[in-house]
């Protein structure tokens, strides 16, 4: 008989664990959720922060350029070109903006000069496109 009543009763610590296995998948699917979200807002974040840094960077390229030409480039920034026969030259920026060596550039910058009197600049970091900017003419001062 006693073995009979204890097959027939229902075991209270069963349901208990299927309730916190409920618990527990909510708590790592929430988890999950959050962790994504943060992941995406950094990743924005610091894309954000590159275009900033590229159109500050652009816009001081630009200015030297329509002030003083190639010239200026070459002595402001440290720039090297013209390159495989066009008109174009190459800079080096550190993640702060300021012009640097070929080995600690952050930020790559090619000013490309076209047959209308317009040149291009653009601003990558590790070879992805950040930002450009088309500049009209130049001026050179006497």
């Amino acid at each position: 008989e006693a073995e009979g009543w204890t097959m027939h009763r229902k075991h209270p610590s069963g349901v208990f664990m299927m309730e916190m296995i409920a618990v527990v998948f909510f708590f790592i699917l929430c988890s999950g959720i959050c962790i994504k979200t943060f992941v995406t807002a950094d990743f924005m974040s610091r894309e954000a922060a590159d275009l900033n840094q590229g159109v500050l960077i652009a816009q001081s390229v630009a200015e030297v350029w329509k002030d003083h030409g190639p010239e200026g480039l070459v002595k402001r920034f440290q720039a090297y070109g013209p390159e495989d026969g066009s008109e174009s030259y190459v800079m080096g920026f550190d993640g702060v903006g300021n012009p640097c060596e070929k080995e600690k550039t952050v930020f790559g910058v090619k000013a490309e000069v076209s047959e209308l009197g317009q040149t291009e600049v653009t601003v990558s970091r590790n070879g992805k496109h950040v930002y450009s900017l088309t500049v009209y003419g130049h001026e050179t001062k006497h």
